[in-house]
């Protein structure tokens, strides 16, 4: 039994990181890791060695790689999420008005439209209207 070892490339744009390629061979992945890092397209580049150990049959992985710009990029994602946080924590302390304000903007997000006894009235006869009509034209075509 032999450990497989396999070395993903991954990239990271618009705020994720994706699987680019799979190698096998250690040095190519590096090698294509690198000139890609030099390329300048992608915001971050890294490979991961990943080992499957058959005797465990477990799969343990490490970063072998970082490309330059992966270290601004992941700083840039966790400062987007402080701020997100703290912004998310200012909202729920600001002040939610005096209570008529907030009963009024709950009664007109709860505003229904009321049912009309003369509007189901008028529904209902015009459907027996329509009933009986029906009924007539059938009998008079059948006694044509």
């Amino acid at each position: 039994m032999s450990d497989m070892k396999a070395f993903e490339i991954h990239t990271f744009q618009s705020g994720k990181w994706k699987i680019d390629s799979v190698f096998d061979d250690r040095d190519l992945a590096l090698f294509e890791a690198q000139r890609m890092d030099e390329s300048g397209r992608y915001t971050g580049i890294r490979v991961i060695e990943e080992i499957y150990v058959e005797s465990t049959q477990e799969t343990k992985t490490r970063t072998i790689f970082r490309g330059s710009k992966v270290e601004q990029a992941n700083a840039e994602q966790l400062q987007k999420a402080k701020q997100t946080r703290a912004n998310a924590a200012k909202a729920k302390k600001k002040p939610q008005g005096d209570v008529a304000q907030r009963k009024a903007a709950a009664k007109r997000r709860k505003v229904k439209k009321k049912s009309n006894p003369v509007r189901l009235i008028v529904i209902t006869l015009i459907i027996a209207i329509a009933a009986g009509g029906a009924m007539f034209g059938l009998q008079f075509a059948q006694g044509m």
